[in-house]
């Protein structure tokens, strides 16, 4: 069964001679000129019109060219298609191998060393310009490392250079001075950005944007006018009915001058008058007009203004937004993962490996950047649950930090803060006096303890309460661990609460009345 391309035609076993040569490459006297046309010059809605039609049909080299004018003229267009563009640096390119065999695994490695070089990390935003045009196409630079071919760069080819097939609109060929030619095989990188359904050469944003690019282009020529004329006053000549042709000639070459030399000089029979111009907002109207313009293009690009235009409420508008950018920009990530692994891989598993040999190309995907909150981090590094393991080199790059060499001079722990020094004080030979100190210290001390508190302690070192406690909630112990049930548990408890005081009760009474009568007359406490 052979093996097809992405136009679903049988791939050809190409000599390495012929790969080791280049195809797309201009000539004098070729169709493959360097050589533009502007077609944005002077473009009018019935040429636009026409533009679009012929790219349908076959002939897209005035679209392609309009759509590279547009970035060139348009600074809006230009950058919010630059972010589109370049959203794909921001993630990390992962590949990893079909299956678990070796021949998956070496492959998986050819093709993460070819494409984490500089040279093809750099020509990622070549591939995607097909976003703006609709498809690009990067031809293969294959060089001889020993015995086999590697991929040592790729070469963005001009996509006037190529057209689509008539019949179908899909198949991609070379023009030719012998006309439409194949494209070699295991040659080309070609990548079809797909903003929406349809014929490839529909699905670029160029044709999206064209109409927005026009009607802008008109505002921004009205507002150029506008402003050349705006605040000069109006200079009015009047002349009477039997003045000559060369009386008029005269007057109107005086409010010229006036207007530019500020001086001028007329027959007494004329007259010329001054009008002071004045602001009526016409202004504004460009203005809000090309800033409109400019807000269809955000939509059309970026699917959002919140991140490029000032509006109301944008911080918090841009975080719903930034989420649907986000869908977008992994959307084009897929697609570039999709030709990536269909004709980078691919084209090393065929001749790296041979045609014969059946091994299942890398997975390649795009990847967000995994970020750490640092605060968040050294939260967790301070309150860890018990069993949980991080690893240094995550804190090192969590907060940006190098992991020190072992001649460089490290931060110590802080030291603990020393024990507090309890001073020795000598004992007073004064019984009285020592007596009075120590009930100072505890008045120094804090909150004083009261009668109760003396009585509780004497009753819990004595081992009278322990006793009492014994006696009832032994009891109490005891009948719960028979119980059988939640019911028998319950009537325990019932039975227990419904009985007279206990021992215990009975003590805590006496002692504190004894130690309310300690504290109103002085007398000493006793059982």
């Amino acid at each position: 069964m052979a093996i097809l391309d992405q136009f679903g035609r049988p791939i050809q076993v190409v000599p390495e001679t012929e790969l080791l040569e280049r195809q797309a490459v201009a000539s004098l006297g070729s169709v493959r000129q360097i050589q533009s046309g502007h077609p944005a010059d002077g473009l009018t809605p019935v040429r636009l019109a026409g533009i679009l039609r012929e790219a349908e049909v076959g002939d897209a080299t005035a679209y392609l060219e309009l759509a590279e004018q547009m970035e060139e003229k348009d600074l809006h267009y230009s950058a919010v298609l630059g972010v589109r563009k370049r959203a794909i640096r921001s993630l990390e390119l992962h590949v990893d191998p079909g299956d678990d065999s070796a021949a998956a695994g070496e492959l998986a490695e050819m093709t993460r060393d070819i494409l984490q070089s500089s040279a093809i990390r750099t020509t990622l935003i070549d591939m995607m310009d097909a976003i703006g045009k609709g498809y690009s196409v990067c031809e293969i630079i294959w060089e001889r490392q020993g015995k086999l071919l590697t991929i040592a760069d790729l070469d963005w080819v001009d996509p006037r250079w190529f057209e689509f097939d008539r019949e179908n609109g899909r198949y991609l060929y070379l023009r030719d001075n012998d006309g439409p030619q194949p494209l070699r095989p295991d040659s080309y990188v070609i990548h079809m950005a797909k903003a929406k359904s349809g014929l490839p050469i529909r699905g670029g944003l160029a044709r999206l944007a064209a109409w927005a690019y026009m009607f802008k282009n008109f505002t921004v020529k009205d507002w150029a006018i506008f402003c050349e004329a705006y605040g000069h006053p109006l200079r009015l000549g009047k002349y009477d009915t039997s003045a000559t042709p060369a009386d008029r000639s005269t007057l109107l070459r005086a409010v010229r001058q006036i207007g530019v030399d500020m001086a001028a000089i007329v027959p007494k029979s004329m007259e010329v008058e001054i009008v002071s111009a004045t602001s009526t907002g016409a202004e504004k109207l460009y203005e809000g007009k090309g800033r409109w313009w400019d807000e269809q293009l955000s939509k059309g690009v970026l699917g959002q203004v919140a991140t490029t235009d000032a509006i109301a409420g944008g911080h918090a508008v841009g975080k719903i937004h930034e989420n649907v950018r986000d869908d977008i920009r992994d959307a084009d990530a897929e697609q570039l993962a999709a030709t990536l692994q269909r004709d980078i891989a691919g084209a090393i598993r065929r001749v790296g490996f041979g045609q014969d040999v059946r091994v299942p190309l890398p997975h390649i995907r795009f990847e967000l950047k995994a970020e750490v909150d640092p605060a968040l981090l050294l939260q967790l590094m301070e309150k860890r649950p018990k069993g949980l393991k991080i690893a240094t080199s995550d804190v090192y790059r969590a907060f940006n930090l190098r992991k020190p060499d072992d001649d460089d001079e490290l931060l110590e722990d802080p030291a603990p803060p020393p024990p507090a020094v309890i001073p020795d004080i000598p004992a007073d030979p004064d019984p009285e006096k020592d007596a009075a100190r120590v009930t100072a210290a505890r008045a120094h001390d804090g909150p004083g303890r009261d009668s109760i508190d003396a009585l509780v302690d004497e009753l819990i070192s004595g081992g009278e309460m322990q006793r009492a406690l014994d006696g009832e909630i032994g009891a109490l112990i005891e009948a719960l661990q028979n119980a059988r049930d939640m019911d028998e548990i319950r009537d325990i408890l019932n039975a227990f609460g419904n009985s007279a005081p206990s021992q215990v009760h009975d003590l805590l009474t006496r002692s504190t009345f004894a130690a309310r009568l300690t504290g109103e007359v002085g007398a000493e406490t006793r059982d």
